[in-house]
């Protein structure tokens, strides 16, 4: 009982909070301050959660696929343990919502028919929703009517209290009538439990505030933490049986209580959005692989990497950007160590069998310029694993030379010096040593490397470009270069389809500025450079080109799903509009674009072929690296160098 109460209570305040504070200060930040509160640090510990405590959360099955489905009926509100967070989610949408589009008595009609709405709904936590459908609007009508609440008497504030607890407890005797307690389940449920919990929850208002809750120390912290608390202890309820269990309840709660400390002490106030990806992406890596090892191993080996990566984030590259007094030191020691690391990645490359891996993007490009320096048509190849082999034709031509020495993976050293060069020539030399610190340590990047993959080869050209054209990007630039911007964006997408989603993103504020006839020309162009790379290889064979598996479509077009474009192209949208030209906005932005694009596919996939286990082969991970480049461009540019 007194549980869904003091869930009632925190609504009202939450509305009463959020209404003050749009009075005062309108809708800045609100997202931001919503997102970084109460959405991330509840996902982070959903994730914690599942990975420390497998046998809690997935009745006994210990594998990482259980674990991992556990986790996103979670995220995705399927089978909530922490409905409250998902429940108060909402209630900012729709708080935003009509604040943002909706003025006066629209603006509260709106409110008060979505309480109707979620009155007369079941969610996935049963009633608990239906019963506090009215809560948070409670709290934003006792914030409109602040100046007459204050007018009353003390004699009338209790007799208010009073009346609203009588109305409670009449409701709850109500529903504890058999009759009607056989209701439960259903919708008509609703309309006694919701009465009960809000009347009691709006009585305790001007109860707690007789007895002066914030004199003591101890509910001062309690209110500080209220949400960590609320996260640490819900997951292990259901342990407590006896009293030996409950200890065991205790001193779970009390750790997952210090975890979510870390996260919102060394997380939250430390990280920012592209340290987050860098570090996110990385420790995935290394979570994948240690898992060949065993389960105990790689535990600790992603909590190794997680630790060595913030390390790295927020000490040692902090400490090379503040010790100017021994600068020169600092930067002959980044720069040798960035030397041996690109000699041992070529040493790597060599001493690994290519023929030994199970990744095949490298022999997805050897066979077919085998081919056709051969004079055999190039997408009748296949690759060392016998799968599909159809790089797109510029990316074939640009690998010729690395053919020709007998590696086409070499193509990542040529690729990693020229963005190097661009970060250079644009940021200066402090920043370029930055970003090569991170590409050095990077798992991803490491194991890019190993395999000989052209994946990240690609975005990092692609990043080179935008690095040296950026400085340059202004309407009017756009407009006089827009034929050549046009075949250099055709070209680009000639060679891997992925790099229209950072091109997308950076263009697209520009591209809508322009007048119409501006905006069919460029469109045109733009596909004609594109199609016309194709056209050789079109005449070539007809039949091959257009019907064979191995065509040049047969692996860029299968990628994804349609229905998913519904949440990106809006999404793209606004990450591109919110960008406004600044440099280090649009990396973040685009690095977070390509991460949620590779996301949802993987949790898309995973929902529809009911495999869980995200470290299968099914799942290819290396497409989180396509981010790498710009979270590392994003990182060096709030180093503050």
């Amino acid at each position: 009982m007194w549980g869904g109460v003091f869930v009632a209570l925190f609504l009202i305040l939450s509305g009463y909070g959020l209404e003050e504070s749009f009075r005062q200060n309108g809708l800045d930040g609100f997202w931001r301050k919503r997102i970084n509160k109460v959405l991330l640090p509840t996902a982070f510990f959903i994730c914690a959660y599942n990975y420390l405590f497998p046998y809690l959360s997935s009745d006994g099955d210990l594998s990482v696929g259980a674990s991992m489905h556990k986790c996103l009926d979670e995220l995705l509100y399927i089978k909530p343990t922490f409905w409250f967070i998902f429940f108060i989610a909402k209630c900012y949408v729709v708080y935003w919502l009509g604040s943002r589009f909706l003025k006066g008595r629209l603006r509260l009609l709106f409110f008060v028919v979505c309480a109707l709405v979620c009155l007369n709904i079941q969610a996935p936590c049963g009633h608990l929703e239906a019963e506090q459908s009215f809560s948070f609007l409670a709290g934003v009508l006792l914030s409109m009517n602040k100046t007459r609440l204050a007018a009353l008497s003390d004699k009338e504030i209790k007799r208010g209290m009073f009346l609203l607890l009588f109305i409670g407890a009449f409701f709850f005797c109500l529903k504890a009538i058999p009759p009607l307690h056989d209701l439960k389940g259903s919708i008509a449920y609703n309309y006694l439990l919701c009465p009960f919990r809000l009347s009691i929850g709006l009585a305790f208002i001007p109860l707690f505030s007789m007895l002066r809750p914030e004199r003591s120390a101890l509910l001062k912290m309690s209110g500080k933490y209220s949400l960590e608390i609320y996260i640490a202890h819900i997951p292990f309820i259901g342990l407590i049986t006896d009293a030996t269990s409950t200890a065991v309840f205790l001193a779970y709660s009390v750790l997952a209580f210090a975890i979510l400390l870390v996260y919102r002490n060394l997380v939250e106030k430390k990280l920012n959005i592209s340290e987050a990806l860098f570090i996110i992406i990385n420790v995935f890596f290394v979570a994948k692989y240690s898992t060949r090892i065993s389960e105990i191993f790689a535990l600790f080996a992603t909590l190794s990497a997680v630790v060595f990566y913030y390390v790295l984030l927020r000490l040692v590259i902090p400490y090379y950007i503040g010790n100017r007094g021994q600068e020169a030191r600092c930067k002959r020691f980044v720069f040798g160590g960035c030397m041996l690391v690109f000699a041992g990645w070529l040493v790597l490359q060599y001493v690994i069998d290519p023929y030994g891996i199970q990744v095949d993007r490298w022999s997805a490009l050897h066979f077919p310029i085998q081919n056709l320096l051969s004079g055999d048509y190039p997408y009748s190849a296949s690759t060392h694993l016998g799968g599909n082999a159809s790089p797109f034709p510029v990316w074939q031509v640009l690998h010729i030379p690395f053919y020709l020495l007998g590696n086409v993976g070499l193509s990542f050293f040529v690729a990693v010096v020229l963005f190097l060069w661009s970060c250079h020539k644009v940021y200066g030399n402090d920043k370029t040593l930055v970003i090569s610190m991170l590409i050095c340590t990077s798992a991803a990047v490491w194991y890019e490397v190993a395999v000989r993959s052209d994946l990240i080869t690609n975005l990092l050209l692609l990043a080179t470009i935008i690095n040296v054209v950026f400085p340059h990007l202004h309407q009017q630039w756009v407009e006089e270069k827009r034929w050549w911007i046009a075949c250099a964006v055709g070209l680009l997408a000639c060679t891997r389809m992925l790099v229209l989603i950072p091109i997308v993103l950076l263009l697209l504020p520009y591209f809508i500025r322009m007048n119409w006839r501006k905006q069919i020309s460029v469109t045109l162009l733009t596909f004609a450079v594109f199609a016309l790379t194709f056209v050789p290889f079109a005449i070539w064979d007809w039949q091959e080109f257009f019907y064979s598996q191995n065509s040049p479509w047969a692996l860029q077009t299968r990628q994804g799903n349609l229905a998913d474009f519904i949440l990106f192209v809006p999404l793209a949208i606004f990450l591109s509009m919110n960008h406004k030209g600044e440099a280090c906005r649009y990396f973040r932005n685009t690095a977070v674009m390509l991460v949620v694009i590779v996301s949802v596919t993987f949790v898309h996939n995973m929902y529809l072929g009911a495999n869980w286990n995200l470290f299968s082969p099914v799942y290819d991970i290396t497409y989180l690296s396509t981010a790498l480049p710009f979270c590392m461009l994003a990182v060096s540019r709030k180093t503050g160098v």
